[in-house]
């Protein structure tokens, strides 16, 4: 995303907040929120919002996606959009990526 720089990070995603977050998409749960600074909104599972989870995000573009931990919001990860059809395509009741 123009504009944005950042430094490497290391970021933790634990298994069951991956997890968590798999199964909200495969069941189209998933909410979203605004961040102000930064524009970009976040999906993050149903009911999750007091606990830690995973937060996603699709950059404009629809080139990359960063995921964050709530616990984190400092440090992302990004993957390509080639990674990220990769997992959801495994999720259960997944559809083949747009061609």
């Amino acid at each position: 995303m123009a504009g944005i720089e950042r430094e490497p990070a290391e970021v933790r995603i634990p298994k069951a907040a991956l997890d968590a977050f798999a199964v909200a998409l495969s069941v189209r749960t998933v909410a979203m929120r605004k961040w102000p600074n930064n524009g970009l909104e976040w999906m993050y599972p149903v009911g999750t919002w007091e606990e830690a989870h995973l937060e996603v995000a699709l950059l404009p573009g629809g080139e990359e996606v960063w995921l964050r931990m709530s616990t984190d919001r400092s440090s992302v990860a990004v993957w390509t959009i080639e990674q990220w059809w990769a997992f959801s395509g495994e999720l259960p009741g997944a559809t083949p990526p747009p061609a």
